[in-house]
């Protein structure tokens, strides 16, 4: 994989990303939510603005059928990269797949996961790997591109969104929302956008952040290769984020692996692979995980111990913390990223310092979208 390293970077990026802010302030429970003065993912510059106005002009079917040429489109480079970066040495790929990915509408974004070859999956970890070859500040010109920042630009709408309900006068942890709130909810359109409303408040409630995610070359396909990641401010610790990984298998196999992860501060602005000395964000520790109750989501309900979900969803589950056992005992994820709310990852065995174990990419469910956040 030595060649897919090799790209170079000689143009200054132009992603559309809001400034990063030093006033970090995670969730930290039900009754003491701090909302951040600023709101990051709500900046927009002209371009990007002109952009949104393209897309609401479109129908529902040509707004997807466009966001889903963008997918086949970048699939298809993303799968080829080997080729395709020994054609394009003057463009940075890491910024190229950035760019791409930040141009999709992010309910679309996901569609990847099922375009994806098992090699291109493989090449997702070292494209992202190129981001960290451009300088700093050309990395960020446009605003902050790291996984801690993205994490809480959208924890930050999930606020929003249970904020605005609030002032609305609905209860942000109550699955229902008054009829009378929609003068047009009669019609399928007004039923349509009342359905988006409250599967955003229910999931904005939840706190909780649900990745989607897919391991390269697991025997067994779909079946055993596919995943979610949930994510949520630790209570109790400013700068570190709480986690399980969810195997979509039945409860006795989720109560027997949990999966719980806790990362490392998010102060740290890079951490290091142990044994490969490779840069990531963000580390997922799977050998120290939160054991106590204070520990778990400030949303999650007993004796469910569920934290609601929105579209019907049944919510997480999140089941008694325990110690993993082996391989997962010593495993250490590290998350690169490839793209607004998509991460690239790989784990290690022996707290990152022995082999590696599985290679795979997350992407963000956009339960809650920023027009359920607006004022």
């Amino acid at each position: 994989m030595a060649s897919m390293t090799t790209a170079a970077h000689t143009r200054p990026m132009t992603i559309a990303r809001p400034a990063a802010s030093s006033n970090r302030h995670p969730r930290c429970g039900k009754g003491a939510r701090t909302l951040g003065a600023h709101r990051r993912w709500r900046t927009a510059n002209r371009a990007g603005a002109l952009e949104t106005v393209r897309w609401a002009k479109m129908t529902p079917e040509e707004r997807e059928e466009e966001a889903m040429d963008m997918v086949i489109r970048l699939a298809t480079t993303i799968n080829a990269y080997e080729e395709v970066a020994m054609t394009s040495k003057s463009t940075n790929m890491g910024t190229y797949v950035y760019e791409k990915l930040d141009a999709i509408p992010e309910e679309f974004r996901p569609r990847l996961l099922d375009e994806l070859s098992d090699a291109g999956l493989v090449n997702c970890w070292y494209i992202a790997g190129l981001l960290y070859k451009v300088k700093l500040q050309e990395r960020e010109a446009g605003g902050a591109l790291d996984i801690s920042s993205d994490l809480e630009d959208y924890q930050e709408r999930l606020d929003m969104t249970v904020e605005k309900a609030a002032e609305r006068g609905t209860d942000s942890f109550d699955e229902s929302i008054d009829d009378d709130e929609y003068d047009f909810a009669d019609d399928e359109e007004g039923r349509a956008a009342k359905a988006r409303r409250r599967a955003a408040l229910v999931a904005s409630a939840a706190g909780v952040q649900v990745f989607e995610g897919r391991a390269a070359n697991v025997p067994g396909g779909p079946f055993i290769n596919r995943f979610q990641k949930v994510f949520y401010p630790s209570p109790k610790e400013a700068g570190v984020w709480h986690g399980r990984v969810v195997l979509k298998k039945p409860n006795i196999v989720e109560k027997y692996l949990p999966l719980y992860f806790r990362t490392n501060d998010t102060v740290e602005r890079f951490v290091k692979v142990g044994t490969t000395a490779e840069d990531a964000d963000l580390l997922l520790d799977y050998q120290n995980p939160p054991y106590l109750e204070s520990d778990m989501p400030p949303a999650m309900r007993y004796p469910s111990r569920r934290t609601p979900g929105g579209e019907g969803r049944g919510g997480t589950w999140w089941p008694v913390p325990r110690l993993s056992p082996p391989p997962f005992d010593t495993l250490v994820d590290y998350l690169r990223p490839l793209g607004p709310g998509v991460y690239a990852g790989r784990g290690w065995r022996d707290g990152g310092r022995g082999d590696e174990f599985l290679t795979f990419i997350l992407f963000r469910r956009y339960d809650a979208s920023p027009v359920e956040a607006e004022p």
